[in-house]
């Protein structure tokens, strides 16, 4: 369960950084912002993800 949860953290603040070097246009902004959105997609992802049940057979 921890390892999810640092990996998802760490993602988000490396692509945040990025954004932020994108904003004082060190790097292209399309290339920083499909990066966040992905790192927060992913994060949210592995959060909601849970064991279902999926039948008996």
């Amino acid at each position: 369960m921890m390892k999810p949860f640092v990996l998802g953290i760490t993602t988000i603040v490396v692509s945040y950084v990025l954004f932020l070097m994108s904003v004082l246009r060190f790097i292209p902004l399309w290339v920083a912002v499909p990066l966040l959105f992905i790192s927060i997609l992913f994060t949210v992802h592995l959060f909601n993800e849970r064991k279902r049940f999926k039948g008996f057979s």
